[in-house]
This record gives structure tokens, sequence and C-alpha cells, in this order.
């Protein structure tokens, strides 16, 4: 049948020999870039003369427009054809690494060019997941969501060993060339995926840019604070909040919201999220500026702690399969705080034990995003799906931009370097020593919260 209608969408099942590789490779690409360019920017910034926090925008621009595409693209998927999604999600990620690796002598349009990227990224992980969601039964989806928990944690911890050896033996500026790589998924997507017959609904486009107004005026808040920007950005949220309560049919149905333990998992999802993408943007800069490491040998500390979320993310999705998403969710906040722990004691001892520390981190996040997934896929109703994994991922994105910006922020200020703990005065490691405290308290949030929404009760639609 070459067309599936919209109700028999979730019937349809793809073969998964064929679509799994394919599927792991373009969430690998479309993660990559959410980490490739931070060890790195130690020489953008001497590039370009930047401080913390103007270099930070190579990653902050991107996590900005990768996470209103997420839920851009759910919403879309929830109307169109994913085939079609996907495929124009590539051709723009790939635009966009042209601008900036052809214009590379301009900041400005380096700038230019991650936002293109993170446009055109944001279609793979939103697309991939509510493809999983949506096609595959809940054995067989739990098992994706702990190999997609790997993938994506393995591509988050590689990419700074990857961007670590080409900017120390080619350029920083061929990180971007990574991203013409998916192009070559097209074909299969364009000959497996279904041809889906488009469903009744449009895009809010006032709803739309509201959103957008507000992420985008909170992330600047972060980056300059200033009480114009952030009383924009309330006052653009709330505007937000009125058109999804009146609008006919509103960017997010407000139907997502009353759903407790999807509000709340959000909610721990954030939190997560800061703590996943803070780690891989302190690290480079503890090493590099502390002890003096260059970007291969900070590569080589980082790769140990990716590798190893690639078995232990699949090993998860079956434990998620056989024991329940709990189950795996809470060994991997445990883990991930014994590794934070790990690493603070160790900042001035033994520098390399850091590498083994960084093992049991990934893996815990690996574990935490396959019980995470899995969850919220059991309570969104399948006519939302696209739009409630969308806005996870959102989300999950920018909450990667706010943590980004805001530890930036930090780190310029002089307080950071006074020990929390006064008996830990440690020099030059102090101000790092302190934002591994703030990752493991929030650490303990998320785990209060995760089992706030999903730990009293079996959830199920």
């Amino acid at each position: 049948m070459d067309k599936i209608m919209a109700d028999d969408a979730a019937a349809y099942k793809l073969d998964g020999k064929k679509a799994v590789p394919w599927i792991l490779f373009v969430m690998f690409f479309g993660v990559l870039n959410e980490t490739v360019f931070n060890i790195s920017t130690p020489k953008v910034a001497v590039q370009y003369d930047l401080s913390p926090t103007g270099v930070s925008w190579i990653i902050t621009v991107f996590f900005i427009t990768f996470g209103i595409g997420t839920v851009v693209y759910g919403k879309l998927a929830d109307m169109y054809s994913v085939r079609a999604l996907i495929t124009n999600g590539l051709v723009i990620y790939a635009l966009g690494a042209l601008v900036g690796f052809l214009m590379q002598q301009w900041y400005a349009a380096v700038i230019i060019g991650r936002a293109i990227q993170g446009v055109g990224a944001s279609a793979i992980p939103a697309l991939i997941m509510i493809v999983t969601a949506r096609y595959f039964s809940p054995p067989d989806r739990s098992k994706l969501f702990g190999i997609l928990a790997s993938t994506s944690s393995f591509a988050i911890g590689i990419g700074p060993v990857v961007g670590g050896i080409i900017s120390a033996y080619i350029h920083w500026s061929a990180l971007f060339l990574l991203s013409l790589i998916p192009l070559l998924s097209i074909p299969f997507f364009r000959r497996t995926f279904p041809i889906e017959v488009k469903r009744e609904g449009r895009l809010d486009i006032p709803g739309l840019l509201m959103l957008s107004v507000s992420v985008t005026t909170f992330v600047f808040w972060f980056t300059d604070p200033s009480w114009l920007l952030l009383l924009l950005g309330i006052a653009a949220l709330g505007a937000f909040i009125w058109r999804i309560r009146t609008a006919a049919e509103p960017f997010i149905q407000p139907e997502l919201f009353r759903i407790r333990s999807y509000r709340t998992g959000l909610l721990a999802g954030t939190i997560l999220f800061i703590v996943m993408t803070g780690m891989p943007f302190v690290l480079p800069l503890f090493l590099s500026g502390v002890h003096g490491f260059n970007t291969d040998r900070i590569g080589l500390m980082l790769f140990p702690g990716s590798i190893s979320a690639v078995v232990f993310g699949t090993i998860a999705g079956r434990l998620a399969a056989s024991k329940g998403a709990n189950y795996v969710a809470y060994i991997g906040l445990l883990l991930v705080g014994a590794a934070l722990l790990g690493v603070m004691f160790m900042m001035t001892q033994w520098i390399w034990y850091i590498a083994f520390m960084l093992i049991p981190l990934y893996i815990g996040f690996a574990f935490v995003q396959t019980g995470l997934y899995d969850k919220l896929a059991q309570v969104i109703p399948l006519e939302l799906m696209g739009v409630g994994m969308g806005l996870f991922g959102l989300i999950a994105q920018i909450s990667g931009a706010f943590g980004t910006a805001a530890i930036a922020q930090v780190l310029n200020k002089d307080w950071l370097g006074h020990s929390i703990v006064p008996m830990f005065e440690l020099g030059a490691s102090t101000a790092y020593w302190n934002l591994l405290i703030g990752f493991i308290v929030l650490i303990i949030v998320a785990w209060l919260l995760y089992r706030l929404a999903f730990g009293h009760k079996r959830q199920g639609r």
C-alpha cells in the first residue's frame, strides 16, 4: 500500500532490520552537533577575541533553534508525512553547515550557520522519537528507546572527542562538514518510510512566534541579565499561554498540560538535561583552563565514558522492556550522582581518574533517558504523540541552552571562586567544584520529580 491513512498510522510497522541502522545513523549525527563544538571553544575564543559568554553563543544559538525546531517538527508530524519532513530537515542541516564553513572568517556568519544547523538538525531526534513511539510495538519500542538513548549519549560524549581531534589536527571550522554526512540516509527514508495522507490541522504561526520570542529572550537574559529582557520574556510567555488556551487550533494543545505525569516529567527532564549538557561544556573549560590540556588530550579523556554508553544504553532498553522504565531510570540517576561525586573529590588529585568516572556518568545518562522517554510515550495520547514528544525535545534542548548560557555567565563571576564548603578551598578548581555541587543538587531534584511523576503507579494509555 503506497499510502497510509492517519487512522492506520499507529498500526504500521517498519522493517526493524532495515530501519534501525539508518535511524541510529541519523540520530548519531543529529545529536553530535550538540557537543562537537564544545571542545573547540577555546580556539574559537582566541581567533575572534571573545569572552566565555561571547563564545558560548556558538553552542547556545544551536540549542535555541534546535529546541524550537523540535516542537515545530513534532507538531508538523501530526499533520504531514514524516518522510517528507525528515528529508527537508537533513537538507537544511547541510545548508547551515555550508554557510558556517564557507563564511568562517566572520563570527556572525558562524552563528548564523549554527542557527540554520539547529533548524535542520531538530528534525532528526524529534521525528525519530515519533516514529519509534508511533510505529513500533511496546516491547520493541522500549528496546529501541534504549538503543536511541545510548546512541544519543554516545554522540554527546564522543562529540568533544571528535571535535578535539579535528580542531587539533585540521581546523575547528571543519566540524561543520560533519553535517553533510547524514545526507547519505535520504534515499533510504524516501524509499522506506510511509507516505502518510495529510491530516487536518494547521500550524499556529502566532503561537510559534510567541513561544520563540519567549525562549530566545530568556536565553539572552541568562547571557546578559536586564529587567527589559526579563519582562519581555515573561510577557511573551504569558501571551503564548493565553494563545494556546483561546486559539481554535493552538500550536500546543493545552490537553497535554492537564496530564500530571507528563508535565512533571517535563520538569524532571528539564533539570536532567541541564546537567547532561552542562558537564560536556564545563569539563573542557576545566581541563584546558586549570590543567592546560590541549584539545586532543581532552578528547582522549572523554572517550571512555562516551563509548561505554553505546553498550549499556542497549542494556537499558532490554531492562526497560523486562523490568520496567522506572528500574532503569533509578539506576541511571544513582550512577550519575555517584559519578559527579567521584569527579568532585578527584579534581585536584590524579586528573586522569576523571576519565574513569565519566564511564558511570554517561551510562547513567543513557539509563535515565531510556526510562524517561519510555514513560512519556506511555502517558501521551496517540493523537498528540507528535507535539507531545516534540515539546519534550524542546524542553531538552532549551534546557541545554539555558544551562550553557547560565554556566558561562556564572564562570565570569568572582564569587564562584570561593568554595561553598569552606574546608574545601581548591584554588583554580574551586569554581568548578562549586558547579559540580550544583549539578548534584539538580540530580536529587530530578529524582524527586521523576518519582512524583511516575513512581507511584503504573502508567499507560
